[in-house]
């Protein structure tokens, strides 16, 4: 773009508010309109990889989030049948392979990080409790409808708002991928995620308290870690099972998923018996070889390619697409659309690429019989080098690699 233009993003999560702040980096005005609260206290914990890390810190965002965030010692790979080490990657080893550190944070601290340092940035606007109702865009721009209301859904209003650029940025359920873009739903995956925090005091002494631990099994695996400066820990177990609730997350009945994993090593059993505030999620993704833009409205992060969690990367590539789009938008010149399409380019061929391994390595962690054997005994004797270095191509990304 060759002059400075304005922008609406729809959506404040992590990619919105990521969108938001590598604009306005760049001197571009930004209004973020969010449906509900921009800041709220709700997710559980996510996991930052190094290709993310050093963004958040080019955005002067990693000091806001340095208190609550953790840089585990170690990433561990247990046996869910017998409870046997089978590989285990140190931290340290991993920021020094590609020059930024690996952490895991809750979902509601980074959100408040990113929050903060949006609200420091003039350039940024945040409406909450508006909702986009109708898109239109022509030669000068777009136009949003939104819903205005109140915190409690009172006094509804009809408010218009104009830009050069809608960014889409309302996440797996977008309505804008759907209604406007006419692109498909999210699709069931077949999995569920459970989730629940505990306080580290009551977590049973045998388990591991400092460390990511990610325990696989037949049909389901299981991740645990600790968050806000190692206070909580994060617990999520995934199972294959069908999705028979309404919506597509509920209270998970605590004496089922005991049941579930009644077989799993003694730790487990003990972890999950002492927690009864579960809430499952039903895994859902999108396609990401859909059209990612149209005209001078784009798609970015869960609303482009929303992913199964296998490879941690979910929130990891909103951040890397807000860097990218925001140097389109500064670099590639003539009209906004320009600048879409060359973002949509430089970006869907690396989010289509996460997004099936997130999905093989789900296939990886559920094995069973000769396969499940066979995949143990690759991981004991790999050397932890190669074991890292498949995922060279991930976690050694920059955003200067890419160019227009």
């Amino acid at each position: 773009m060759s002059k400075a233009h304005s922008i609406i993003i729809a959506g404040g999560g992590v990619g919105g508010l990521s969108t938001a702040i590598a604009l306005a980096h760049r001197n571009i005005d930004v209004t973020l309109l969010e449906r509900g609260k921009a800041l709220c206290e709700v997710g559980a914990g996510i996991q930052i990889s190094p290709n993310a890390t050093g963004i958040l810190k080019s955005w002067n965002v990693w000091e806001k989030m340095d208190d609550q965030a953790v840089i585990p010692p170690k990433i561990q790979i247990r046996s869910g049948t017998s409870a046997a080490l089978l590989s285990e990657l140190n931290v340290q080893d991993i920021t020094k392979r590609y020059g930024s550190p690996y952490m895991v944070i809750h979902r509601a601290d980074i959100q408040r990080a990113l929050y903060d340092r949006a609200r420091e940035m003039k350039k940024i606007t945040i409406l909450d409790y508006h909702q986009v109702q109708t898109v239109d865009q022509s030669d000068d721009g777009v136009s949003i409808i939104c819903r205005k209301t109140n915190p409690d859904g009172s006094n509804p209003q009809e408010l218009v708002f104009k830009a050069d650029a809608l960014i889409a940025a309302d996440g797996v359920w977008s309505k804008i991928r759907t209604n406007y873009m006419g692109n498909n739903s999210a699709a069931y995956s077949g999995k569920t995620a459970w989730r629940t925090t505990m306080p580290m005091q009551m977590v049973p002494e045998h388990i591991s308290r400092h460390n990511v631990n990610l325990w696989i099994a037949p049909n389901a695996h299981l991740v645990h870690y600790p968050l806000i400066g190692g206070h909580m820990m994060n617990i999520v177990a995934i199972v294959q099972e069908d999705w028979e609730e309404e919506g597509w997350n509920a209270q998970g009945d605590p004496v089922w998923l005991n049941q579930r994993f009644a077989r799993w090593p003694k730790e487990i059993r003990h972890l999950l018996v002492e927690r009864d505030n579960w809430l499952k999620w039903a895994l859902c993704g999108v396609d990401p070889s859909e059209a990612w833009t149209k005209g001078k409205v784009a798609l970015l992060g869960d609303a482009a390619h929303a992913m199964l969690p296998f490879m941690a990367q979910g929130a990891v590539m909103a951040i890397e697409d807000a860097e990218i789009l925001a140097r389109a938008l500064t670099e590639v010149s003539g009209p906004p659309e320009n600048a879409l399409a060359a973002y949509e380019k430089a970006r869907k061929p690396r989010a289509c690429k996460v997004v099936a391994r997130a999905q093989k390595n789900g296939e990886i962690y559920h094995m069973s019989g000769a396969m499940a054997f066979a995949r143990n005994m690759t991981m004991r004797m790999m050397p932890k080098s190669k074991l890292l270095g498949q995922f060279d191509w991930i976690y050694r990304w920059k955003p200067e690699d890419v160019s227009f």
